[in-house]
């Protein structure tokens, strides 16, 4: 059963670890943080960072609510099960909130440290769940116009299979990139790649794409 957190920032403080039980993501019990806001602004962003860091459950409440979001989107993308995905997200926050004294604000943006967590925690997953992963929202790049004929409905299985037998890389930057919509410069500091190497990845995947179409004998 997943870990889930219900009133986690009803305190300024909080013993780790946390057992919670309850809601489910999106539905937690915001009252006192209700007035901390993550801002856009990313000297603000830096600040709350440093009041999570010691220990201020509000601003990591804020944090939680301006970036669950995104992570619980890009898990469920990679999952394709939004049960799951919750679940997944719930952890990824609960490891964040319990590893946050270390995050270093000279090393990896704090999205970019969410979304490795979110990464490691989704490769756990699949170590004891059959992966599937669907392309319905699958969009390739604007110069790839071949490419991007294959989007059709009645050709989605088969562009789920071939997805499917790619390396783990060139799937999570493929979903990044196209689902996500990640620059290169952030693409590769979840990834912990040069943005240059990010843009030879994402070239490698379409053409390992490609060459599993082929092999499958191509797209109805």
């Amino acid at each position: 059963m997943g870990i889930r957190m219900t009133a986690l920032w009803g305190t300024g403080t909080l013993p780790l670890p946390m057992p919670f039980s309850g809601a489910k993501a999106g539905a937690l019990d915001r009252t006192a943080a209700r007035d901390v806001v993550a801002p856009a602004d990313p000297v603000d962003l830096t600040r709350l960072v440093e009041r999570a860091k010691s220990g201020d459950a509000q601003a990591f409440g804020a944090l939680y609510d301006r970036f669950q979001p995104e992570i619980l989107r890009y898990l469920t993308h990679r999952t394709r099960d939004p049960e799951a995905a919750e679940d997944l997200t719930q952890q990824v926050f609960l490891k964040a909130w319990q590893a946050i004294p270390r995050f270093e604000q000279r090393g990896v943006p704090f999205k970019a440290w969410l979304y490795r967590m979110a990464h490691n925690q989704m490769v756990d997953h699949f170590r004891t769940h059959k992966p599937t992963t669907e392309l319905g929202d699958f969009d390739l790049p604007d110069e790839a116009d071949q490419e991007s004929a294959l989007l059709t409905g009645e050709m989605n299985e088969a562009l789920q299979r071939a997805l499917a037998r790619l390396s783990e890389d060139h799937r999570q930057v493929l979903t990044l990139r196209f689902l996500m919509e990640k620059s290169a410069r952030e693409i590769g500091e979840v990834m912990g790649r040069k943005e240059v190497t990010v843009r030879g990845l994402q070239m490698r995947a379409l053409q390992a794409l490609r060459r599993e179409i082929d092999e499958m004998g191509g797209l109805p």
